[in-house]
C-alpha cells in the first residue's frame, strides 16, 4: 500500500486488522490529546512494523510523515496456524525492537531537559538510519516538538544552540551534520 505525504494509514477509533511494515518513508504515530495537542509516541522507519493492538480498535492514529510504502498484514493470518515460523519470529523481534523504542523513549521525555532531549533524539535517528554524520529527518520540526513533548520555539532554539556549542551544523532545516558524536552522547546521557 502506498502513502502520500501526511496520509492516514489509520486513525484512532477504527477497526484495528492488520499489522504495518515500513517498507520505504517514515510514519508517525500519534494521539490527540483531551486539550488537543498532539503526541507523537513514534516514528517508524523501513522495516519497522507497527499497528498492534490489544483489542479490535486503533488506540492512535498512523499517518506518512513523507511519501510511504507499506506492507499490511492480516493480524488473525500472521496468528493462524499456516503462519511461517519466519515471519513469526520477524514478528517478534519487530515487536521486542518497538517496546525498546517506546521504553527509551518514555524515558526521554521523563528526566532530560529540552537540550538532552534533542541530542537523545539526533541520536536515536542515527543510530536508527545508520548515519553517523549526515542525518535526512523526514519530520518537521514540529512533529520533532510533539515526539520530544517540547514547543517548536524550544526544539528550534535547541538546535541553535547545538549548532552554537559545535555539535552540529545545519545545512537544512532537515539536514543535519553531526560533528562531534561523542559529545552529542555525553549530552544526551
Amino acid at each position: 500500500m502506498s502513502f502520500p505525504r501526511n496520509g492516514e494509514i489509520f486513525a484512532e477509533g477504527e477497526t484495528a486488522g492488520y499489522v504495518y511494515k515500513v517498507v520505504s518513508g517514515v510514519v508517525r504515530v500519534s494521539k490527540l490529546l483531551p486539550d488537543g495537542r498532539r503526541q507523537i509516541s513514534a516514528f517508524h522507519l523501513p522495516g519497522d512494523m507497527f499497528g498492534f493492538e490489544i483489542d479490535e480498535v486503533h488506540h492512535d492514529s498512523a499517518e506518512a510523515v513523507v511519501p510511504v510504502k507499506v506492507v499490511a498484514f492480516r493480524w488473525q493470518g500472521l496468528l493462524g496456524a499456516g503462519a511461517s515460523a519466519n515471519l513469526v519470529r520477524e514478528l517478534l523481534t519487530r515487536t521486542m525492537i518497538g517496546l525498546r523504542h517506546t521504553q527509551d523513549h518514555l524515558l526521554l521525555l521523563g528526566r532530560k531537559n529540552a537540550l538532552e532531549r534533542l541530542a537523545a533524539f539526533l541520536l536515536e535517528m542515527a543510530d536508527r538510519s545508520g548515519s553517523a554524520d549526515v542525518l535526512d529527518l523526514a519530520m518537521p520540526r514540529h512533529d520533532i516538538a510533539d515526539y520530544l513533548g517540547l514547543t517548536l520555539e524550544t526544539v528550534s532554539r535547541m538546535f541553535a544552540e547545538l549548532k552554537e556549542m559545535g555539535r552540529i551544523r545545519l545545512e537544512s532545516a532537515r539536514r543535519v551534520h553531526v560533528l562531534d558524536m561523542d559529545k552529542l552522547r555525553a549530552m544526551a546521557a
